[in-house]
């Protein structure tokens, strides 16, 4: 997370999202009436959403924040809001949204105008660069090194998206490109050799080398090909349940809480160490407009 170029542009869009035309959503009404919110985690996307094998259940950064979205839901409408996770992939978040499967995908997917088009999204939360993950002896440093190597990537990212573009550019061939359905299968590929590097988030791809059984094998090249602004995907003319996630992230930075779970996932003694750059947290604190303390109510 060393570049942050693309902030102006994604603080319009935060302002954007925010000031969109309220209109009544059935979401709200559906988790009053049922007490449950029904909420797409990813499986390998550490440290924002996995699968932990010793608890047998989603953990990371955003599924703490949606925990702290019930919670928040639960002091509106005055009972206890239970989650009901899903796993979702790359390629069945948006559908899984759009078609009421789940309330909302709370992960690590970057915003993007083509996604707008048929969801909506909640203000951006986190910026990562999308770039690859190889072996230390790889020789692999250069964008240049890349070319002839097998490179892959999942299906329905963005990362695999702007491969594919360099690919059409003339960097890599397209019969190279490999495509997998989840980074756990990349990063399978790419421990038994069937790829010499994967692409996904620099976040992510330390998520996945920091759970490897030799995490000292692998490195995150030094480049990067494309930048990412992370969201939580919402369904569409759903104001207000959107606006009801946005206020509990501008909370959750407010009160401090938002900084306690970064810690706990990403700082020197989290799971994926990333330090949290001066820019990023100029951000954080530039979004965040006056909020009163109990906002929850109705």
């Amino acid at each position: 997370m060393k570049r942050f170029g693309l902030i102006g542009m994604t603080t319009l869009i935060g302002l954007a999202l925010l000031c969109g035309s309220a209109m009544a959503g059935a979401t709200m009404d559906q988790i009053e009436k049922t007490g449950v919110l029904k909420m797409g985690f990813r499986e390998g996307s550490i440290p924002f959403a996995f699968i932990d094998p010793k608890v047998g259940k989603h953990v990371g950064f955003s599924v703490d924040m949606a925990g702290l979205l019930a919670e928040n839901l639960g002091k509106r409408f005055g009972k206890e809001i239970t989650i009901k996770p899903f796993t979702v992939t790359p390629k069945t978040r948006i559908p899984m949204v759009v078609n009421g499967t789940i309330d909302a995908e709370m992960g690590s997917t970057t915003y993007t105008q083509k996604r707008e088009q048929v969801a909506d999204f909640s203000l951006i939360f986190f910026f990562s660069e999308t770039t690859f993950l190889v072996a230390k002896d790889s020789g692999i440093k250069t964008l240049t090194d890349l070319s002839g190597k097998r490179i892959g990537g999942a299906r329905a990212t963005t990362n695999l998206m702007a491969v594919q573009q360099l690919a059409k550019e003339g960097k890599f061939s397209p019969s190279d490109i490999v495509v997998t359905e989840t980074h756990p299968q990349g990063m399978l590929a790419l421990k038994s050799g069937k790829i010499d590097a994967y692409t996904t988030d620099r976040s992510l791809l330390e998520g996945l080398k920091m759970k490897d059984s030799d995490p000292d094998k692998w490195m995150t090249v030094d480049f990067a090909i494309a930048y990412e602004p992370y969201a939580y995907i919402v369904r569409e003319d759903d104001s207000e349940f959107r606006d009801f996630i946005n206020d509990t992230v501008l909370w959750a930075i407010k009160t401090g809480k938002f900084y306690e779970i970064y810690e706990k996932w990403m700082g020197p003694q989290g799971l994926v160490p990333l330090k949290m750059s001066p820019a990023y947290k100029d951000y954080l604190q530039m979004i965040v407009y006056p909020i009163e303390d109990e906002w929850w109510k109705k």
